[in-house]
């Protein structure tokens, strides 16, 4: 098989090509791409758990706690005891927290058109659906909507 014949190689490589673009695009925020992801998922629904976090965005929940600590630490993201089960903490965002992850997302879906502005609007639906399907049933996880409703 040829190299360029491998989707895991071509898959790797617009992966890196997409990452360290969002990653230039958002450094000036001093927010990991980990770290995005949890700041869209608690903007689009506040007060998840990690381990819902960990689910939703496809990480593990050591590596949502790592974000979750950063972020409470900027005063991003505070948590608090879920009322019904003492034992679960639920994540906000702060005041702060919901400025920077609009800025973080505007400079994220920026960098991300860029990325992808190459495709037309049907080929980019054509590989969400295409890569969607590869993760569902790879996986055996719903993909959850991370958008941020304006």
């Amino acid at each position: 098989m040829e190299l360029t014949d491998n989707l895991l190689w071509l898959l790797k490589q617009a992966f890196y090509f997409s990452l360290t673009s969002v990653n230039d695009a958002v450094s000036g925020h001093g927010v990991s791409t980990a770290q995005i992801g949890v700041l869209r998922q608690l903007s689009n629904e506040p007060g998840l758990s990690g381990a819902e976090l960990a689910r939703r965005l496809l990480i593990t929940p050591q590596g949502v706690q790592l974000a979750l600590t950063a972020l409470e630490k900027r005063g991003l993201v505070e948590r608090k005891q879920n009322p019904q089960h003492a034992r679960i903490l639920q994540a906000f965002l702060t005041d702060e927290g919901r400025k920077v992850a609009a800025a973080v997302v505007a400079d994220a879906i920026a960098a991300h058109e860029q990325v992808f502005g190459v495709l037309s609007e049907e080929e980019q639906q054509t590989l969400r659906d295409l890569l969607s399907k590869v993760v569902e049933k790879g996986t055996g996880h719903e993909l959850f909507d991370d958008h941020i409703d304006n």
